[in-house]
């Protein structure tokens, strides 16, 4: 798989204005209540700012506190099959607050008596890069052989053969065949880039970095932040779908730590392994072969591994010259 562009799907951040005046915006106050009908907790919902084809970003203010969270790239635009890049995505969150009275998001900064004012604050961003399968059979055929594969310490899950994700408290990973999520989600999309995406196969892969994350990168800062951090980022972390490039060959057998090579063997030729030993010794052993690319304690799909090929030589997209960034009229 090679590299291609990365750009930004999705922003959490907010700013603290320490000397409030701010315009308030809020969808409305949720208060919860004690057993003796005191308030003890109220929290102000944000507000949905709504832009042409159906499409939509959080907003609040509470007078010193702003907030904004979504597809700020897609806002006001038919789809999203290419985005922003991280300076076009913040200025698209700060055009969207100055268009509603409240001031843009800006690094940390250090006033004339010595005092530093904390910038804003990045809390989650989806960072994603579109890649050529060839065709939609193809792209099916990718999904496939991603779902035989697993992501330490992270859930798998998948829907058919058009998307699979890794999941934890911390990250997102995930793959899916972008025309079909666009005709699923946005039936306004137009049909030439819809076709488009169908024709060249394009598997989007994507990344979402929540806060935990983000600041154990040091990427929470506003001021911290670049595309080549971001790009640096995206790579390391979906590096795990495409780090073993296997065959059924002897040499990669061969790889592989002795004790666990047998079942392995078995696996792949299609044998299944739940005949051959324990359930603990069979966990052993799939614990050892996840670090090299196998999930013994799944059914294999023999018609996958054709697809490995596929899956390490995908495309890497750039957009295209025709493809227009801009927003609707």
């Amino acid at each position: 798989m090679s590299h291609g562009a990365v750009f930004i799907d999705w922003i959490t951040v907010s700013q603290f204005h320490p000397q409030g005046g701010l315009p308030v915006l809020v969808a409305g106050v949720t208060v919860w209540y004690d057993a003796f009908g005191n308030a003890r907790f109220e929290r102000a919902r944000a507000a949905s700012i709504g832009g042409s084809y159906d499409t939509a970003v959080r907003v609040q203010c509470d007078g010193f506190r702003v907030y904004l969270s979504g597809n700020v790239g897609r806002f006001a635009r038919q789809d999203n099959l290419f985005n922003h890049g991280w300076a076009g995505t913040l200025r698209q969150c700060n055009r969207i607050l100055l268009g509603l009275g409240l001031p843009p998001f800006t690094n940390s900064f250090r006033a004339a008596d010595g005092t530093e004012t904390r910038g804003a604050v990045v809390s989650r961003i989806d960072l994603t890069a579109n890649y050529a399968a060839g065709n939609e059979s193809r792209a099916r055929a990718v999904i496939r052989w991603l779902t035989a594969r697993s992501i330490s310490r992270m859930k798998r899950g998948h829907h058919g053969d058009d998307s699979v994700w890794f999941v934890n408290s911390r990250r997102m990973v995930k793959a899916y065949i972008k025309h079909l999520e666009m005709v699923a989600h946005g039936a306004s999309c137009d049909e030439f880039v819809v076709d488009w995406a169908r024709g060249q196969g394009v598997v989007r892969v994507e990344v979402e970095m929540r806060k935990r994350s983000l600041s154990e990168e040091g990427l929470q800062d506003l001021h911290a932040v670049s595309d080549e951090k971001l790009a640096e980022l995206f790579f390391a972390e979906t590096d795990v779908l495409r780090a073993v490039d296997f065959d059924d060959g002897p040499d990669f057998l061969a790889s592989l730590p002795v004790r666990s090579r047998a079942y392995a063997a078995a696996w792949m030729g299609g044998q299944d392994v739940h005949a051959l030993a324990s359930r603990a010794t069979l966990w052993r052993h799939a614990r050892v072969l996840r670090e090299y690319g196998l999930n013994i304690m799944e059914a294999r799909c023999l018609s996958a591994f054709p697809v490995r090929v596929r899956v390490i030589d995908l495309v890497a997209l750039e957009r295209p010259d025709w493809y227009d960034l801009s927003e609707a009229a």
